[in-house]
């Protein structure tokens, strides 16, 4: 009897149990990631012009450059649960970036949209580091060892 309540226990705590709620969830921050990168390529001018007001121009690009490859290569790594808490990290300096630096120059208020959507979007790269990709993703359909099941009693 301990025996199966501990090998139950131990299910729990895979990320595989999470509610499917959960995994469409982490699909959507990921796609919302890899289409805000995109946005940031479309509209280099506009981070040009951000990010300039602190640095010089050949940072200013790589700088640019770097936030849309990590959102559009993270973002996919997200949506499909691939390496999921790698790409959730090398999403956190970005999102503390523009929560920090970029998002408060246009003030600190209810009406700084982009300040509260990147706040949310920090908070769930929290979230999803701390329970996992979930059931539906690529780490744990292909990467997670399998477990054998519990001999039968």
């Amino acid at each position: 009897m301990e025996l199966t309540h501990e090998v139950q226990h131990t299910r729990r705590i895979n990320s595989a149990s999470n509610p499917v709620w959960m995994d469409g969830l982490r699909i959507a921050l990921g796609l919302f990631l890899f289409i805000k990168g995109i946005l940031f390529l479309e509209h280099t001018t506009d981070v040009f012009y951000m990010f300039s007001q602190h640095q010089d121009i050949i940072s200013i690009r790589k700088a640019s450059m770097f936030t849309s490859a990590v959102h559009i290569i993270g973002g996919l790594m997200i949506a499909f649960g691939f390496l999921t808490r790698l790409a959730l990290l090398c999403q956190i300096p970005v999102l503390l970036g523009a929560v920090l630096v970029v998002n408060p120059q246009r003030g600190v208020d209810m009406g700084n949209a982009e300040l509260w959507l990147s706040v949310i979007v920090l908070g769930l790269l929290v979230f999803f580091m701390i329970v996992g990709p979930g059931r539906y993703s690529i780490d744990n359909k292909i990467l997670r060892p399998k477990q054998p099941a519990p001999p039968a009693v």
